[in-house]
């Protein structure tokens, strides 16, 4: 077996860097979503969050777990979200309209930006760095439980 050299994120000291990826199932009369993340630092890991709801989408759980690491990590924080979502790099922090999806959820992420230094999204590759696959993945477990807990 071929085992992919793991590649690691160049981090500046001082910055927080938030993984963040999501699931959902189309295919449910429910609609279960997911959304995750793992917040590390050049000295290592800090912190992993994951939620899920029903009659969601993917793109407002990533949303989601956004707002919750910008309330998690200290003020004056410097923050790069890392994901392989474009949305979420286009939307994040655009003045939402009226006819905006996830209006509310992008007006709180403009809100609690502002208590920070400095707040990207940077797009990466979805398989060039481990900790993406694993935010996919502890979303989709989350989603399949929200299923699980539905069908009862």
């Amino acid at each position: 077996m071929i085992r992919q050299k793991e590649v690691k994120l160049r981090m500046n000291p001082g910055t927080f860097y938030v993984w963040v990826g999501g699931s959902c199932d189309y295919n449910s009369s429910n609609r279960e979503s997911a959304g995750a993340y793992i917040i590390e630092n050049s000295e290592g890991f800090v912190d992993t969050f994951v939620t899920a709801d029903s009659g969601t989408t993917e793109f407002r759980m990533i949303l989601t777990v956004m707002v919750r690491a910008m309330e998690f990590l200290p003020e004056r924080s410097d923050i790069v979200f890392v994901t392989n979502v474009s949305y979420i790099q286009q939307n994040f922090d655009k003045m939402p309209t009226e006819k905006s999806a996830n209006a509310d959820l992008i007006g709180r992420c403009i809100e609690i930006k502002q208590k920070h230094n400095n707040v990207i999204v940077k797009i990466v590759p979805f398989h060039k760095y481990q900790q993406l696959p694993q935010t996919h993945e502890m979303a989709h477990e989350a989603m399949k439980k929200q299923r699980l807990k539905n069908d009862k």
